[in-house]
């Protein structure tokens, strides 16, 4: 049976010793199971470790076993023995498996059985806190039903090992498919700990003007598919941005403060990105204004690209925990699952967040 457990919490590379976490920033640990565990310590994620840690995934190999439940309990383990940074943003698992778990409860006394020991991992899921601000832990199970598992206690089994039942567990049908959600969810951390902020600098407009930001090269705001539309206001010298929408683009905010120099005003989202998550693309951005005598939209010809617009990307730290499946169900799947892993990798590395 095939299990695998993705942990974001703090980034790591072995787990032989203790993991230097005292810089900031993305902190991966793996872990690879059957009938016993192979770790790699949590370690800050950047060029070099990275090919260490593919490395890592690509020399697992499988055996008979499948001990996810103790797995994950010691991914959970591994997280709590360290000193996360202090800008510590998210912490994470993540699980995979093409079956039930086999014999976790034989290495731990403290359990008469799987479910228990089951029970036992599912509580410290939900009630796991990190670090001086406490943290949650976020934990997403994937599963590909084998032949011979019963899909209920296969179901239960993944949404006993998410922090989010609804959200967090993806049973799907094919390993396609769940290289498909290791992209989504490497994805998703990848945002969760770092900020993409676009500002946008114009001459003041007037007090309730209602102003667009297209972001598509469209010569008419009309026909524009990805675009901010707000209202700006001017009270007493306090500006404000806000009844926004947001289309094609991810939600930055109902309301957003800009600021003033001179008379310029600048609007600064942040996280701002396309509806598939990748960032927005500024260089083809348009202002318009809303005429509400002729009831059509100017174009700001004062606004341009060049100058006009600024973008930045700021990290936070994390700690993540892969925990992969070795288990001999998986065969010939068995490279798709290390070629998925390490497509994850490469995802939290901003190797395939280029954008636009």
């Amino acid at each position: 049976m095939a299990a695998l457990l993705l942990t974001s919490t703090l980034m790591t590379s072995c787990f032989k010793d203790k993991p230097n976490t005292s810089k900031e920033g993305l902190y991966v640990g793996i872990i690879g199971f059957n009938n016993s565990i192979t770790n790699q310590k949590l370690t800050l994620l950047n060029a070099s470790s990275k090919d260490d840690m593919k490395d890592f995934i690509n020399g697992l190999t499988m055996d008979h076993g499948t001990i996810l439940y103790h797995a994950v309990n010691t991914a959970l383990q591994k997280i709590e023995s360290v000193t996360p940074p202090e800008d510590l943003i998210n912490v994470s698992i993540v699980t995979f498996t093409d079956g039930l778990d086999q014999g976790s409860y034989i290495l731990n006394d403290d359990f008469s059985s799987g479910e228990t020991y089951l029970e036992h991992v599912s509580n410290r899921i939900r009630n796991t806190s990190i670090g001086e601000n406490k943290i949650p832990l976020t934990a997403y199970s994937i599963g590909v039903m084998s032949a011979d598992v019963n899909e209920t206690e296969f179901r239960h089994s993944l949404e006993k090992l998410s922090s989010d039942p609804r959200q967090n567990v993806f049973l799907v049908d094919n390993m396609a498919q769940v290289g498909q959600k290791f992209g989504e969810i490497a994805q998703d951390l990848y945002h969760q700990s770092s900020s993409w902020d676009v500002t946008l600098k114009t001459p003041a407009p007037e007090h309730n003007t209602r102003i667009r930001f297209t972001f598509d090269d469209v010569t008419n705001a009309e026909a524009s598919e990805r675009y901010i539309e707000g209202v700006f206001l001017n009270q007493n010298g306090t500006c404000l941005f806000n009844n926004i929408a947001y289309v094609g683009l991810q939600n930055c905010g109902e309301v957003i403060y800009p600021t003033v120099d001179g008379i310029f005003i600048s609007f600064t989202f942040s996280n701002l990105y396309n509806t598939n998550g990748e960032q927005v693309y500024t260089g083809k951005t348009k202002q318009w204004n809303w005429n509400a005598n002729t009831e059509t939209w100017v174009n700001n010809s004062e606004f341009t690209p060049n100058g006009y617009i600024t973008t930045s990307e700021e990290f936070k730290s994390a700690m993540i925990m892969l925990v992969l499946d070795c288990s001999s169900s998986l065969g010939s799947d068995f490279q798709s699952v290390k070629s998925a892993a390490c497509q994850f990798i490469e995802t939290l590395n901003g190797n395939t967040h280029q954008g636009y």
